[in-house]
């Protein structure tokens, strides 16, 4: 009866030190996985959460991996996107500006006297 006691005692014991050191490494993940997030959040968007496939926080790591590149590309989109829309900006008032000279400097010649005949 004794060994049967003793035993239990061992086997709670050895329970509760796995389920410390089990939580204890969780906590450490999740720890590790807010820092990334952090970085994340303030700009850098190359950090990724590292984790083996046998880890309890695995599945919750790739998929914040997954929504953090899927940003990224979205936010790379969004950059060449606004990088276009300057280009095509700065062409358009290129082209809408030249014309436009071109004819308030023939209006100003026409009233200065400097056009005659059939081009006034």
């Amino acid at each position: 009866m004794e060994i049967i006691v003793f035993l239990s005692v061992v086997i709670a014991v050895g329970a509760v030190l796995t389920s410390i050191v089990l939580v204890r490494r969780v906590k450490k993940q999740i720890a590790e996985m807010t820092d990334v997030l952090v970085d994340v959040k303030n700009g850098n968007g190359n950090r990724r959460i590292l984790s083996a496939t046998n880890e309890l926080t695995a599945p919750l790591a790739y998929e914040i991996n997954e929504i953090v590149v899927a940003y990224e590309s979205r936010l790379s989109t969004v950059r060449q996107t606004e990088e276009t829309n300057r280009q095509l900006m700065t062409s358009l008032s290129h082209d809408v500006r030249t014309p436009l000279t071109t004819l308030i400097g023939y209006l100003d010649a026409a009233h200065k006297g400097l056009v005659t005949g059939k081009d006034r």
